[in-house]
């Protein structure tokens, strides 16, 4: 009974965040394949949060599509990331999870991981920056940190790590901007800013599942010592 409860408001919690990203997308007459597209990055990272595998399967999907329209936006280093970084990786996520369920064997980092992330995030998005601005970037400052961020991210979701829910967190918050911003001098991109609204209330929801399951793990680790 409990599980069954559990399995409905999940279902309901998918076609809420669902709802609410194409109504916004529709009042806000953006295109119909931005509102698609945003469906299924809520989708997949929920799915994600929840421990399935088709999870990866739907974030490959999103990456390819999402690279396509990120690149005729001119905004060439979010187009580059989902295309040559987090497709790749959901690819290799979804063969290496053989299961249905994700493995719970999830890292979790030390202070020395910390530290290398963060130097290694904040150098990228200085330098990303001129590279941007020189190409021509439409939002150099916000694409560069975005994607910095994004590589960071990509990488611990490479060796499950469960700080990737903080750093795509971070990287979701930066697209809300990039994308209101961009809907303030085209009329598009509303759909994408109310996604990555939505993504990031789910990166919370992810961060804390992935938790408890490493506290599992941990805990069936000193069971069998």
């Amino acid at each position: 009974m409990k599980e069954s409860k559990r399995k409905a408001t999940t279902v309901c919690l998918y076609a809420l965040f669902a709802a609410i990203v194409v109504l916004c997308g529709v009042l806000g007459k953006d295109k119909w394949y931005n509102v698609v597209c945003s469906v299924v990055a809520v989708v997949y990272l929920l799915l994600l949060a929840d421990g399935k595998r088709l999870g990866y399967l739907l974030g490959g999907a999103y990456a390819l599509g999402y690279a396509v329209i990120a690149f005729f936006a001119t905004l060439y280093a979010t187009a580059a990331y989902h295309a040559f970084a987090l497709l790749p990786t959901m690819i290799y996520r979804l063969t290496m999870a053989k299961k249905k369920e994700i493995s719970a064997n999830i890292s979790k980092l030390g202070i020395k991981g910390w530290v290398i992330s963060v130097c290694t995030g904040a150098a990228a998005a200085v330098g990303l920056h001129f590279l941007l601005k020189f190409i021509g970037d439409a939002q150099p400052l916000l694409d560069g940190a975005v994607l910095a961020v994004s590589l960071v991210t990509v990488a611990l979701m490479f060796f499950n790590y469960m700080e990737m829910w903080i750093f795509n967190l971070a990287g979701s918050l930066l697209y809300v901007i990039i994308w209101s911003v961009q809907f303030s001098r085209t009329g598009e991109g509303l759909a994408f800013a109310v996604m990555q609204t939505a993504v990031s209330v789910i990166n919370v929801r992810g961060l804390v599942q992935w938790f408890k399951n490493y506290r599992k793990g941990v805990s069936a680790t000193e069971r069998t010592e």
